[in-house]
């Protein structure tokens, strides 16, 4: 937690001073001497300050943003006039964090929304309002210098346009450690060869005399598509830093009087490089932020498609496993028998071994569920499962056959082994007991044990002599074990 509040305190500490380094830097490109700013960076530091700390330490970061103006400003304008700026600065950041705030206004720019939120609040309202009081603190410094609705018209899109572009660009990069994470790109051949020429076309308008580059048309709107690009294939971040490269070689040609837009008036070609830089700002940021939204609304639908295709195979595997499973034990069902025999008979044939059949029946089960009810006979029938399930080895299958009767699959089994294997199921059972209405009872099963022989071609009929045997045990007395007699040879 302490070295939360002193990384926080060390961010805090580092605004007013990337607030001087912006200030200066936004001087660098004013039109001088009525020192017209066409583009302000600082503010838009306080704005993303306030929208990731909130108003903690507000009256002590507003001293120090006042402060930072202060220092920011010198030498172009006077202690007492620099301060006032500074006032109207913490203003301006102020008014469009709580517009923000009560639009309830997403910093990562994922939707149109939110780009329309953050253009209301921060660059026309708050902006204006702000650039309204710092026209007039202009002209009453400076009441013979430029007129004020000149100042103001020249530092309302100043201010509008560093808060739309470097505000977006500060809350994506800063803090590093808080970054909302988002897929990247991966970075092909025509993306390089299509930065290589935008740069190219960059470097040409840097270079450019009134809008030509050695006899060549170098006009400012090839610098759009360059800005398109990046806000088509790559983040925020990206996107905002290409506008804020583009918007500063502008500012750069049009500052040395090299009038990018042919030769007009300083006025028109300081408020017609604003425009443009405006213009595309907006279109950029648009365009990110729909690619955004779909991209997270084409995550949500695959994200919901892998959901429910995950829900369905689930349900086909239960109505998959319960068409094979008998519900009340657990335990395979006939269908699932009949498949399994069909399955051990084919390969036990092709591999010339031998395959037991154990078809058992519960003694006197008809008086279990006359006495005692249907509840208790549903208990016994899971029990002389859970018992023979224990009770056969790891090869052998148990299934119900259907209502009190049970058969097991036993593969590579000869007779010998076959009669054990019953025998183990049968004393397995005798020696357990099932609770039926609160009285411990002993519960037994007489036992068919068939044979598989050459001449079976389909379940049924080894299913048939196992039932015979089982039969023979009945007769026998119950609780015993009867094989069908071997073959008689030919």
């Amino acid at each position: 937690m302490k070295a939360t509040q002193s990384s926080r305190l060390i961010q805090l500490a580092l605004i007013p001073a990337l607030f001087v380094l912006g200030a200066k830097l936004s001087l660098a490109f004013a039109v001088m001497p009525e020192v017209l700013i066409m583009l302000w960076i600082p503010n838009s530091l306080v704005l993303a300050a306030l929208l990731h700390y909130g108003l903690r330490r507000f009256p002590l970061f507003a001293a120090l943003i006042v402060v930072a103006q202060i220092a920011g400003d010198y030498p172009k304008f006077p202690p007492v006039e620099a301060a006032a700026f500074g006032v109207t600065d913490v203003f301006e950041a102020t008014v469009a964090y709580l517009l923000l705030r009560f639009w309830k206004y997403d910093t990562r720019l994922a939707a149109p929304i939110d780009l329309a939120k953050f253009v209301l609040a921060a660059p026309v309202v708050a902006a204006f309002v702000a650039c309204a009081v710092a026209a007039a603190i202009h002209g009453y410094f400076h009441a013979e210098e430029t007129s004020y609705f000149e100042v103001l018209r020249v530092w309302w899109f100043s201010d509008g346009l560093g808060l739309l572009i470097l505000t977006p660009l500060v809350l994506s990069l800063w803090p590093l450690g808080e970054r909302v994470p988002h897929e990247r790109p991966r970075l092909h051949g025509y993306d390089v060869l299509a930065l290589l020429g935008a740069v190219a076309v960059v470097v040409a308008f840097l270079l450019s005399e009134r809008g030509s580059f050695y006899s060549v048309p170098i006009r400012s709107v090839l610098l759009l598509p360059l800005v398109l690009y990046v806000a088509a294939r790559f983040g925020l971040a990206e996107t905002a830093a290409t506008l804020l490269l583009v918007a500063l070689a502008m500012l750069h040609v049009a500052a040395s009087g090299r009038q990018p837009f042919g030769p007009l008036p300083l006025d028109e070609t300081v408020l017609s490089t604003q425009e443009f830089i405006l213009i595309m700002s907006v279109t950029a940021l648009g365009l990110n932020a729909l690619l955004a939204q779909l991209h997270a609304t084409t995550r949500e639908l695959e994200r919901r498609v892998r959901d429910r295709t995950a829900e369905l195979s689930a349900a086909n595997a239960q109505l998959q496993k319960l068409a094979v499973t008998d519900s009340l034990t657990g335990v395979p069902n006939r269908r699932a028998l009949f498949r399994l025999l069909e399955r051990e008979m084919g390969r036990e044939r092709r591999h010339g071994r031998e395959l037991a059949v154990i078809m058992f029946d519960i003694d006197r089960f008809k008086a279990v569920n006359d006495h005692h009810g249907h509840a208790a006979g549903d208990a016994v029938l899971r029990h002389v499962a859970h018992v023979a399930a224990q009770a056969i080895r790891s090869i052998d299958t148990v299934g119900r056959y259907g209502g009190e009767e049970f058969v097991v699959v036993a593969p590579e089994t000869d007779r010998a082994a076959a009669l054990q294997l019953a025998e183990r199921m049968r004393e397995a059972l005798r020696s357990s007991t099932v609770t039926v209405d609160h009285d411990q009872v002993r519960v037994t099963a007489s036992f068919g044990v068939a044979m598989l022989r050459a001449d079976d071609k389909e379940p049924e009929q080894l299913l048939r002599r196992a039932d015979e045997a089982l039969y023979a045990a009945k007769a026998a007395g119950r609780d015993c074990v009867v094989a069908e007699p071997p073959p008689t040879p030919k």
